[in-house]
């Protein structure tokens, strides 16, 4: 079968860079999980021969593979996807080693059974994302540098999400500037890309990988209730005009399930707005927001 309920998926966190240890534990990446991204590539060049029209070969040159995965936000694993996130002990960025997974992919067909695993992945770009209405959910890019094919499923005792530790999203609070945005928040995406990156010798599969830039974005749309946030991207607070320098303020993203149990608080040390809108001005049937692009300079998790 390949239907409903015939895959598998689950990771690890490595020791160190494609590395397991000793007794791995292994999770779940949350519930609603979308796999969009899982592929190979093996970067052929092709060779000519004099006196040919068509290339006669192709040889492989750097090994590859690109995961990319969707899913909600749970209480239960949500602080093991930060482990694959941020090399500073899940709370942060620090030069240095990039942290790395490895991730089981199976599926039972109608024949047998195939596991993929994906070795040394490495984080190259994560949101949270918050929409009002839905569940909390957040997005992991990831580049692996070897995998392996397994003919039975590897991870045994996978903790795996229990009813009522997802976030939804009347469990958000996002704070700027010490003023509360929750009200009347449509929408936020955390976005940090460039994480991480392989470095690579005299072989196929890169050597090792080290962290890599960390730039971080929010975007938020909220319903107008003031001015505040137009000033503060004309330059400051009570600025009544665009000014020569824009200066930024910190902010906090709170995250909590449905009971109130505190699954994680993204401290935001600065965000400055890099772009400011107004959204559906003279629509009849809907309010007006603030559509806001923040540059964030320093990230930390709680």
């Amino acid at each position: 079968m390949t239907g409903a309920g015939s895959a598998s998926l689950a990771f690890v966190v490595e020791d160190s860079f494609n590395t397991l240890p000793g007794t791995p534990s292994y999770y779940e990446f949350g519930r609603n999980v979308s796999v969009t991204e899982l592929e190979l590539t093996n970067a052929l060049q092709r060779s000519r021969a004099v006196g040919e029209t068509e290339s006669v070969e192709s040889i492989a040159q750097r090994l590859e593979g690109a995961f990319a995965v969707e899913a909600d936000v749970s209480n239960d694993v949500h602080d093991q996807v930060h482990n694959l996130v941020f090399n500073d002990g899940g709370t942060g960025f620090t030069p240095g080693a990039a942290p790395s997974g490895r991730v089981y992919a199976g599926l039972d067909y109608l024949s047998g059974t195939a596991e993929r695993e994906l070795q040394a992945c490495i984080p190259l770009e994560y949101q949270l994302i918050y929409e009002e209405d839905s569940l909390v959910r957040y997005s992991l890019t990831m580049a692996y540098a070897d995998e392996a094919l397994n003919t039975s499923i590897t991870p045994s005792s996978v903790t795996t999400v229990s009813d009522g530790s997802s976030v939804p999203y009347h469990g958000t609070t996002l704070t700027i500037d010490s003023n509360a945005q929750g009200q009347y928040l449509q929408s936020a995406t955390l976005s940090i890309s460039g994480i991480s990156r392989f470095r690579r010798g005299a072989q196929r599969a890169p050597v090792d990988a080290v962290v890599g830039p960390c730039n971080a974005t929010l975007d938020t749309d909220a319903i107008i209730t003031g001015t505040d946030e137009l000033e503060l991207a004309y330059g400051a607070s009570s600025s009544a005009a665009p000014q020569d320098s824009v200066g930024g303020v910190s902010a906090a993203l709170d995250i909590a399930t449905a009971g109130g149990t505190a699954v994680a608080t993204y401290n935001l040390a600065n965000v400055t707005p890099n772009s400011h809108a107004w959204a559906d001005l003279v629509a009849a049937e809907t309010d007006t927001t603030d559509s806001i692009s923040w540059q964030v300079n320093g990230v930390s998790v709680a």
